[in-house]
Order: structure tokens, then C-alpha cells, then sequence
């Protein structure tokens, strides 16, 4: 999806087991929910607060016209996100202009006019936080409701609190009754038997195990985490040993108050159990995985949790090979999660606290935090060769997967004032945030790390690299001021080390932004000097930045002569380093420079293959150029009616895209190019149509712009066949091409990629790969334009 696009009603979670009973809470929470605004669901650590609150909440999907959203805030470390938390879920676009630009000002004038259920799950840890905005959602959007779960209430104005009770189970002081289907009437009987049914299918509640169920479940205090942690138990042990068990462990359960606190200590009394069947390899295991946020691996938990320990019997050691064993062991006593279609691994949140806390018993905290991040500092660093490069996509779905252990553990070595390692890892992922529209928490992140540097020196080496990033970072979310000051010190850091790549790199940045704020003459000094820099040192990739940008400066100065051949040396060095991304917008840049010349038949294969290489690649912070040359294309032919309207369209995806990544317009739209654009769209469409086409751009799904970009770039049946820009040879049909590498080079002239034309010619990709470079060879061009471009011009599309 679009960043800022909001295309489902809810994002509530399938569930994968049954829920049971609360039949009563549930009926209590849809009528709370009718007559007041907030709503806190509190109890124990494994009450079943969450499970109750969703069920709850899925009740209510046709209620609220603009949907139920899930915000779950347990991976978070610190309040401060929140904020921001809740509008990445809610697709929020704010406004830097606005009284309170603050996430929290956006998320309020965001929902100010929605009707929605907000259902924030587990606040407690960051409490103060919640209540905060709680309380201001209240005050600001009066058609908001919160229901909210967390160990302890919000304590606002306006809350309403309902308290979780134990499922229910039969009257302790009443005998045991022997009837089975009677027992099974009761929640906290019914869901014991189920999950020990699931564990061990030949288990049945009978008369002769009757007793020992009962008792079981009762000494759990009808607990549900601790009725599953017990059920699952039934397969190795068997429910009348259990119950035995639970008599000499838990003391505490017999019987009497049924208190918040008793509850408390029921539930970590039974992890107490559970933790003590472990074998003590296990137990060093299970504690050390408390360090990780969110989901995991299995090769960080190798990482992590291997290593010596001191045990029963003195100095020990978990060996890497032996993780995996006891990760089965855990998930097997269900004290573990696993994802079968990601195959990684995750703990209930409860039982992550409870590790660690035997983390800190056992004095391993600081040791473990640690690993863990040099585990992910490895990763962040690994992941550098791979940005810009063919692997580029597959490492940046990774690291979406971790991004919440790498926010761990990069806020533990702030906290730690390590600021060297801090940065190496910043830089080892800040290209990941400005890809994947990340720009203002990576800012946040990185200038963290940048006022360390008061007290604790950063190496001479990251200094401008960690400069360079923020300027980047800093220039995209429309911090102008900022990122020029943050460019200037790298760039006088780069020349004082005599650095030609840094000193090249610096340059092209600084053009950048002035291209950015329209400043166009000091642009095109910038990429000149990046380029003979580049070219001097043989750095294919700046050398291609340059021209790009030296391209983008001239034909906005209707300076034609030279670009197209500049543009297509920037693209046969992009597709020669694999780099998809940069060549997505090269492309773009081309077609834009076609159009400049009125060439738009031959510009709309090039838009239609950009537009699929930035999907494709998740790389939503760099669609711009995408948009402006589909902004570009659409203009040039609004003269039609159904075109104008998909240029107004394209402004709203525009605009969108700019309140994700910035919050604020660019200043291209108050340039005498941009007023030319939308003047002449106004004119054709009217105020009302245009409205409502902007409106319908800025709502657009993924699917819903590809479906706009496809009408946009679709070639015109009675277009004639637009002038070559060299002498094209005919003394050969075709270029002696065969038919399966016509078939293949007019479906790659529609915009189809390796992979779809494979599909819809029943082969391979790698196979398409081999037709195109003998098409590339047979026809004497450099890479995938020229053969586009030879296709157009021969009428093979």
C-alpha cells in the first residue's frame, strides 16, 4: 500500500484457537462501549486481557464507520513512540504547518472528524504516555473511542474500568460433581480440556480425571495463561500427577482471596511452575530471550542465548548448536510462539517480563542486552554492501522484520552512551529508513546519537557519514534549514580528509536539496562538480547520481541537447550494479525528458516500468520521481477529459506520498512549473471535479494507483510512431530477432517485468533474461530502454 493510504476497515488479527466464555465481560465492555469513550480493560499479566478486548472489539466492526484498529504497543521501549505508533497504523499524514505539528497534534486533527474504535493493547509500560493522549484524543476528536487494555488503569477523566475476572470455575466449597458435560460448562474447565484435547488429542474429561481437572484449575485460580501452560503439560505428565504437583508448588493457590495482587501471584507462581519443569539449559534459554522485541530468529537466538552461565553445579555452558533444541523443547511447552509461515519465534509478553526478571536474578542483563545488539549490529552492518544492489528487496523485508530489535538495541547502546557503536549501526540502516518512509524516526534516531558526540567523541570516520545521512534524512522531511547545515559539516569534514568520494557524495546531497527548493542553477554547479569528482576517481554509482541530477536540472531549463544519451549511461550503470531503485527513478527522469520534447508514446514504457520496480522493491520513499513523471505524462494530455482527471488524481497521490514523508508540500508546487501544471488541470476540470479528483488520488490504495498508472502510461492505439532520436537500421527484419525474442522484447515494451513476462509466456524468468540479452546483443543496444526504445520506434508494442 501507499504510505498514507488507509484501504481495510480493521486490522484485528484472526484468531487461531476458540475463544471461551466471558460471555458476561463481553456484554458488559458492547455496552460500555454504546454509553461511554473510554473504556480500560485491566487485570494480571495472563488474564486474558487482550484476547477479551479483541473479541470484544471485532463485535463492534459494523458499528463504527471508519473502522476498529488494533495499536499493539508491547514492542515499544519508549513513550515517545507512541504517538507515532498509532498514526503508522492509522496511515497518519501530518501537517508540520499546523498549530501543533507534534505526532500527537497530527494524530488528533487526523481523527478529529473519524468515527473509530482505537484499541490500544498493553499500556502499561508506557502508562503516562497513553493517558496523555488518551485524554487529549477525548478532548479533540469527540466521534473517537478507546478500549484499552493494560495491568493498571489510564486514571483520566472519563475512564471506565472494567476488571477481568479468572474464568469461571465450580464453587470450591461445594463437592466435586462427576458430571462431565456439566463440568465443561464452566470457562475455566472447558478451556483446560480443550487445550490439553489439542496437546494430547486422546485426552477426554471423564469421571475417574474429573477430580484432578477440577483441582488443577482451581489451584491455577482460573487463570487462562496459566490453564494453557498447565494443559499442555497433560502429555508428559498426565493431569493426576499434575494436580500433585501443583499442591506442593503452589501454596499460595489453595483457596482464599481472589484480590488483584492474589491474581498477580497466581500467574507468577504458575511461570514459576512452569519454569522450574524446565531443564536448567532451558531455563538459561528462556530468560535470555527476554532481551528481544517483537519476533525473532532462530540464528539471534543462537546469537544471544548461547554462551557460559553459572548453573547448579557451577561454571556451565549453552552451547549454539544446542539452542535450537531447547527452542523446540519451549515452543513444545507452548512457553514459546512460533509463526509456521515466518518460522520465527516470539513470547508472550508475559512471559517475556517473567524472563526477564530471571535475567536480572541471574545477573545477566547487561551481558545479554549486549549480545543482542552486537547481533544486530552485525546485521545492520552486513546489510550495507547489499543497499543498492540486486539483494537490496530481500534485506530490506529483513530488516522490516526486525525493526523492533533493532530499536532495542540501538536505544540500549544510546543509553549506554556508546555513541561509536550507536552510529555504526544508525548508518547501517538509515538507507532502510528513508526507503521505507521511516525519515522522521530515523532523524530522531540519529540525532540522538549525534549529541552524544558532545561528551563522547564519535571516530573521525562515522562523523561526516553520520552527517551526510542526516542531511539526507533531514532534507526529505522538509527540514531544510537543518539539512543544509548538517551537508555543509560533512562536506568540510570530507575536504579536510582529502575524501573525493565523500567530498562528491557531499556534493551531490547539497544539489539535491537545491533542486528540492527549486534553486536550480546552484543544482546544476553542485552535479558538475560531483560529476568531475566521480569520473576522476571511477565511482560508477556517483558518477551516475550525477548525471541524473544534471539531467533533472536541464530539463526543467528546457535544456534538451545531451540529456537523453547522459540518461541512458545513468541507466546501464544502475541495471549493470543491480540497483533497481536508482534505476526506477533514472527511468522516470527519462521518460520526464522525453516528454519535454513531446515524445510521450515513448516515455510511457519507461513510467510503466519505474512504476513497477519501486512497488516491487517496497520503495515507497523514492516514488516521487515515479509520481512527477506520471504527473508530467498526464498533463501533457489533459486535453482529454479523462486524462485531467487522472492528473488531478496523480496531484493527490502527490500529495499523500509528501505527508508521509514530510508533512508538508514541496516547494516545486509554487514554482512557474508547478502552477503551470495544476493552472491547466483547474482549467479543464473546474474546481469541483478537480476537488474530488485529488480527493479520490489522496484515498488511492497500491492497487488502486497501479490501476492509475496503468490508464496513464497505456499506449495510444493511433499514435504514430514517434520520431527516433538516431538513425535507426532497417537493412535487417527486426534486427534478425527470433519469435519467442519479438514475443518477449513487446511484452518488456508494455512494461512488464522479467518475472511477468515469464508468467504470462509459461516459462522462466532466468529464460526471459537470456532472450533479453541476446535481443540486446542482435539489436546493438546497451540495456532494457534501448530495446524499449527500438520496439516503439519499430511499432512493437
Amino acid at each position: 500500500m501507499i504510505p498514507g493510504q488507509v484501504a481495510l476497515r480493521s486490522n484485528l488479527p484472526a484468531q487461531v484457537s476458540s475463544f471461551i466464555g466471558r460471555e458476561r465481560e463481553l456484554e458488559q465492555i458492547a455496552r460500555l462501549l454504546r454509553q461511554q469513550r473510554l473504556v480500560t480493560v485491566t487485570g494480571a499479566g495472563g488474564i486474558g486481557k487482550t484476547r477479551l478486548a479483541l473479541q470484544a472489539a471485532a463485535a463492534e466492526l459494523d458499528r463504527f464507520a471508519d473502522g476498529v484498529w488494533l495499536v499493539e504497543l508491547a514492542p515499544l521501549a519508549s513513550p515517545e513512540l507512541v504517538a507515532e505508533t498509532v498514526g503508522k497504523v492509522l496511515a497518519l499524514r501530518t501537517d508540520p504547518t499546523a498549530p501543533d505539528p507534534s505526532p500527537l497534534g497530527g494524530l488528533c486533527a487526523f481523527l478529529r472528524a473519524k468515527h473509530m474504535l482505537l484499541v490500544l493493547d498493553n499500556c502499561e509500560h508506557v502508562i503516562a504516555a497513553c493517558a496523555d493522549i488518551v485524554a487529549r484524543l477525548l478532548a479533540d476528536c469527540p466521534a473517537v473511542t478507546v478500549l484499552a487494555t493494560s495491568r493498571e488503569p489510564l486514571g483520566i477523566a472519563g475512564e471506565w474500568v472494567l476488571r477481568a475476572p479468572p474464568l469461571r470455575l465450580p464453587d470450591g466449597a461445594q463437592p466435586i460433581e462427576d458430571d462431565a458435560q456439566r463440568l465443561l460448562s464452566y470457562d475455566g474447565i472447558r478451556l483446560f480440556v480443550e487445550r490439553a484435547q489439542a496437546a494430547e488429542p486422546s485426552f477426554r474429561l471423564t469421571e475417574v480425571n474429573a477430580t484432578s481437572v477440577v483441582d488443577v484449575c482451581r489451584q491455577l485460580d482460573g487463570m487462562p495463561l496459566a490453564l494453557e501452560l498447565a494443559a499442555v503439560r497433560v502429555r508428559g505428565m498426565g493431569v493426576a500427577y499434575m494436580s500433585t504437583r501443583l499442591n506442593d508448588r503452589f501454596r499460595l493457590l489453595t483457596g482464599g482471596d481472589r484480590t488483584t495482587a492474589s491474581r498477580q501471584q497466581a500467574l507468577h507462581t504458575s511461570l514459576d511452575w512452569s519454569h522450574s519443569l524446565l531443564p536448567e539449559a532451558e531455563r538459561v534459554v528462556l530468560r535470555r530471550l527476554g532481551v528481544f522485541a517483537g519476533s525473532f530468529s532462530l540464528e539471534a537466538a543462537e546469537a544471544v542465548c548461547a554462551g557460559e552461565y553459572v548453573g547448579q553445579s557451577g561454571q556451565a555452558l549453552v552451547l549454539s548448536d544446542a539452542v535450537l533444541d531447547s527452542l523446540l523443547q519451549l515452543v513444545n511447552k507452548s512457553l514459546i510462539q512460533l509463526d509456521q509461515d515466518s518460522g520465527r519465534y516470539r513470547l508472550l509478553e508475559t512471559i517475556r517480563l517473567y524472563a526477564q526478571e530471571r535475567l536480572g536474578e541471574a545477573d545477566e542483563t547487561n551481558e545479554v542486552r549486549r549480545r543482542h545488539f552486537v547481533h544486530y549490529l552485525q546485521l545492520a552492518e552486513d546489510g550495507v554492501t547489499l543497499v543498492g544492489g540486486p539483494h537490496q528487496e530481500a534485506w530490506f523485508t529483513r530488516i522490516e522484520l526486525e525493526h523492533d530489535n533493532l530499536r532495542a538495541a540501538l536505544g540500549w547502546a544510546i543509553d549506554a552512551r556508546q555513541t561509536d557503536e550507536a552510529a555504526r549501526m544508525a548508518l547501517g540502516i538509515w538507507r532502510f529508513w528513508h526507503v521505507r518512509t521511516y525519515q522522521r524516526e530515523g532523524l530522531r534516531w540519529l540525532e540522538q546519537i549525534l549529541a552524544l558526540d558532545a561528551t563522547n567523541p564519535l571516530p573521525d570516520a562515522l562523523r561526516p557519514r553520520l552527517l551526510n545521512a542526516l542531511g539526507v534524512l533531514a532534507e526529505r522531511a522538509a527540514r531544510f534549514d537543518r539539512a543544509r547545515e548538517y551537508h555543509a559539516e560533512a562536506q568540510r569534514l570530507w575536504t579536510a580528509a582529502d575524501d573525493r568520494a565523500g567530498m562528491a557524495q557531499a556534493l551531490f546531497d547539497i544539489g539535491w536539496q537545491h533542486f528540492d527548493q527549486v534553486q536550480l542553477e546552484p543544482a546544476r554547479q553542485c552535479a558538475m562538480e560531483c560529476l568531475s569528482l566521480a569520473e576522476s576517481i571511477g565511482d560508477a554509482r556517483l558518477i551516475a547520481s550525477a548525471l541524473l541530477l544534471r539531467a533533472m536540472v536541464d530539463v526543467n531549463e528546457s535544456r534538451l541537447d545531451g540529456i537523453i544519451p547522459a540518461l541512458e549511461r545513468s541507466v546501464m550503470i544502475w541495471r549493470e550494479l543491480g540497483d533497481m531503485d536508482n534505476l526506477g527513478t533514472t527511468l522516470a527522469g527519462l521518460a520526464v525528458t522525453y516528454q519535454q520534447s513531446g515524445d510521450y508514446e515513448r516515455a510511457k514504457p519507461l513510467l510503466a516500468e519505474s512504476v513497477r520496480l519501486h512497488l516491487r522493491l517496497g520503495s515507497y520513499g523514492n516514488l516521487i520521481s515515479t509520481f512527477v513523471g506520471l504527473m508530467w505524462l498526464a498533463v501533457g494530455t489533459a486535453d482529454q477529459l479523462d486524462m485531467a482527471q487522472d492528473a488531478a488524481r496523480i496531484f493527490g497521490v502527490m500529495a499523500a506520498w509528501e505527508d508521509t514523508t514530510s508533512g508538508s508540500r514541496s516547494p516545486w508546487w509554487e514554482s512557474e512549473i508547478g502552477r503551470g501544471f495544476t493552472d491547466k488541470v483547474a482549467a479543464r476540470l473546474g474546481p469541483e471535479t478537480m476537488a474530488q479528483a485529488v480527493a479520490d488520488g489522496k484515498s488511492l490504495t497500491t492497487a488502486g494507483f497501479l490501476a492509475l498508472a496503468d490508464r496513464i502510461t497505456a499506449p495510444t492505439s493511433d499514435a504514430g510512431p514517434p520520431a527516433p532520436t538516431r538513425p535507426v537500421a532497417t537493412s535487417a527484419r527486426y534486427g534478425d530477432l527470433t519469435a519467442r525474442e519479438l514475443e518477449v522484447l513487446r511484452l518488456v515494451a508494455r512494461g512488464l517485468t522479467n518475472a511477468e513476462a515469464a508468467r504470462e509466456l509459461t516459462v522462466t524468468p532466468r529464460t526471459v533474461n537470456a532472450h533479453l540479452t541476446a535481443i540486446y546483443s542482435k539489436l546493438g543496444v546497451t540495456g532494457r530502454s534501448g530495446a524499449i526504445r527500438y520496439a516503439i520506434d519499430h511499432q512493437l508494442g
